[in-house]
């Protein structure tokens, strides 16, 4: 993934990242090409410096029955929207702006083990599941009689070993304060909280630090 310097993420803003994820894209590589699932999982932030992704798939899905020929690639994505110039200060001011897509995103590559142990699978469903349900929702433990054990039959467990990771993060940090600011209003009347944060904690601090930079420079000329 190509990350320009100024919308590189730390590793502390990957690791924010990764334990609020819901969602990932597994990608492996295999004798016959290249297979992908949409995954639900966990990041556990252990063992270091990466971690691991917990989640599991169809037994009989590709990627779960034909060997993995190398390392594998989980693609993760945060907020992103389409950023009209209209309404942006700059666009009132000079007019020199064009339409761009934000986002946010994190590449992890590492080793992918499929379990296939009833109890690590249920372990991971179970986790999975506390995750979203309520404290007083539906468990794992509901369903009568063998129901669960049947179902985790039709499964297997998913680790994902995280060796390295890339995050990039291009959310209008290279755009006036103004605009930012413009944008935070803009992403929270459309009910995109997710994106409204990200614009207003990080962008923001970032272009007013751009802002200051580029003004200290102009002084010194």
């Amino acid at each position: 993934m190509y990350v320009p310097r100024h919308f590189s993420m730390s590793d502390d803003e990957v690791r924010t990242l990764l334990a609020s994820v819901d969602v990932v894209d597994l990608v492996t590589p295999h004798a016959d090409g290249l297979q992908a699932s949409f995954l639900p999982v966990l990041h556990d932030p252990e063992p270091g410096p990466y971690g691991r992704l917990v989640a599991h798939v169809q037994r009989n899905n590709p990627q779960a029955t034909s060997p993995v020929t190398g390392p594998g690639l989980v693609i993760v994505h945060g907020p992103d929207h389409y950023v009209s110039p209209s309404g942006l200060p700059s666009t009132a001011e000079h007019g020199r702006v064009v339409p761009t897509w934000d986002y946010v995103t994190v590449h992890l590559q590492g080793e992918v083990r499929f379990h296939d142990d009833p109890a690590w699978t249920r372990a991971a469903v179970t986790r999975l599941t506390e995750r979203h349900e309520p404290a007083d929702g539906w468990s794992v433990d509901d369903p009568p009689g063998d129901h669960v054990e049947r179902m985790l039959r039709a499964v297997v467990g998913v680790e994902f070993m995280i060796t390295g990771w890339q995050g990039k993060a291009k959310m209008a940090q290279n755009k006036t304060p103004a605009d930012v600011e413009a944008l935070v209003a803009r992403r929270r009347e459309l009910g995109d909280r997710a994106g409204a944060d990200h614009l207003e904690q990080v962008s923001l601090p970032a272009a007013r630090a751009r802002a200051a930079l580029l003004e200290d420079v102009r002084g010194r000329h």
